[in-house]
Order: structure tokens, then sequence, then C-alpha cells
């Protein structure tokens, strides 16, 4: 059986764009030498998932997001605070060991956070990329932007999302959206790369007046969703190639983060 850090070192040394020097992708608590047997994989580690793990007897937990609610490590600023005080002492208790997979999985080519995204939205066709890579633009073909973002709704719902918020003509036509993931959300670069729809998230700089109305008055349409909802399938994705990659495991996904919903 694999321990903790083979599986660290692992995704590591499969991803020469991670700053070894300078990223989150770090053991957050308990023993990197322990043997592994059974994963949990999800999102966030939140405190519901983490049980969850326990319940089910896994060694480790393999996040995306942070454990104590900081991005930057070591995440200790609020360990000792209310929230953190229940899940440190659970982790203590248990020996349950936390591995972040963020700067990896971000930008694991095909089946990572943002290329997991877009297929999951059923976008196949690629037609361009931002500078910084976090963003792309696909083309479908020409619908309108209240069909497309029905489109985008019915998908989401399959993974916890109640609705989105959309910004824009309803009426217009659009056959080129653009998606980013979690924070990264597509800019006026992708618009001047001939995108008609961006879709993003609320925590992605997406500031009402800076941006979603600047992006509609150039005459794009724009689309609203949480960030852990652009980042579900790509974190799936990352439990499957868990279990191709170390057969021997026993492998679970978890997604017992709360969710938010709307009042219609």
């Amino acid at each position: 059986m694999p321990t903790v850090d083979e599986i660290h070192q692992h995704f590591l040394s499969r991803a020469p764009w991670v700053n070894r020097e300078d990223t989150v992708d770090t053991v957050k608590a308990g023993d990197p030498s322990r043997k592994v047997k059974t994963v949990a994989v999800g999102w966030m580690s939140t405190i519901y998932d983490l049980r969850k793990a326990v319940e089910l007897g896994c060694e480790l937990f393999i996040t995306h997001e942070p454990t104590f609610w900081e991005h930057w490590a070591p995440e200790g600023k609020n360990r000792r605070e209310r929230g953190g005080i229940e899940k440190t002492r659970l982790l203590e208790e248990t020996g349950l060991v936390i591995l972040r997979c963020h700067d990896v999985w971000d930008a694991w080519p095909d089946t990572g956070i943002r290329d997991g995204w877009a297929s999951g939205l059923g976008l196949t066709k690629l037609v361009a990329k931002s500078k910084d890579g976090w963003s792309a633009m696909y083309e479908i073909p020409e619908t309108t932007l209240k069909r497309f973002a029905r489109h985008v709704l019915s998908k989401v719902k399959t993974i916890g999302q109640d609705s989105v918020q959309v910004m824009g003509d309803p009426g217009m036509k659009i056959s080129r959206p653009s998606v980013g993931v979690g924070c990264f959300t597509p800019n006026m670069d992708m618009i001047e790369k001939g995108s008609d729809c961006l879709i993003g998230t609320w925590d992605g700089n997406w500031y009402y007046w800076e941006t979603r109305e600047r992006f509609v008055e150039c005459g794009v349409g724009v689309i609203t969703v949480e960030h852990g909802t652009t980042e579900n399938w790509g974190m799936r994705n990352c439990a499957d190639y868990v279990r191709k990659t170390w057969p021997e495991l026993t492998v679970h996904y978890l997604d017992l983060y709360p969710r938010p919903w709307t009042v219609k």
C-alpha cells in the first residue's frame, strides 16, 4: 500500500507547472508516512466530509480547497478559532491525513478542474485559451442566451446547484461561450478573442459594476455560478484518477459540503 507522501510525490512529479517551493499542495494534518488503504476525495474538506471519511475508514482525505479556510499554506490562523477547534480535534483524535491537491489539479490536462468543468457542460470544441491558460472559449451551435443558460442550469442541477444568474438580453444570439474555474473567471481578454458569453463565479473578482455590468455593455452574456460548481466534475475526475493509478485502494468521492440555495 502507498504512503500519503508517495501519493503526494506522484502528483507533484507529473505537474511541472507547480513550484514546489511555493505551493499550497501540502499535507495539512496527520502523518505523511501513513500507509493508505482507503481514500476520500472531495472538493473541500468540510467537517461533514471529514466525519464521513472517518466513518468510511479512510486514512487519507484529498481535498482541492482549504481545510481551515485560508488559501495559503500552512493554513494556521483558524485552527484554534471557532470552527477550526472542532475540526482540529477530529483530525487529532482519528489521525486522518489531509492532503491538498490544488495547484496540481487545477491545470491537469483533459481531466483537471478547467477541462472537467467544460466537459461537464458539454463544451468540447475548443477555440482559444486565455494567455494565463485558466479560461477557454468553445464553439457551440448558435442559440440564444436564455436557451444556453437553461442548458447550463440543466447540467449544474445534477451536481447540486439549483439556479444560475444571467445578465444580458435573453434573446441575444451566442455561439462562443467561455469558461473559467473557481476564482479564475473569464475576463475582457476572452471578449477580445471573440467570446459572446462568459461563465464565471461570484468570488472570481466578478464585481457587479466593475466586471459583469461592463461585460454586458460590451455586448456579451454573463452566467454566474458557484465556485464549487465549476470544480465539482474536476474533482470527481481526480477520484477516478486515484482509482486507476492505485487499483489496490478503496476510493470514495465525497461532496457533502454545504451548497447555497436560492429562495424564489
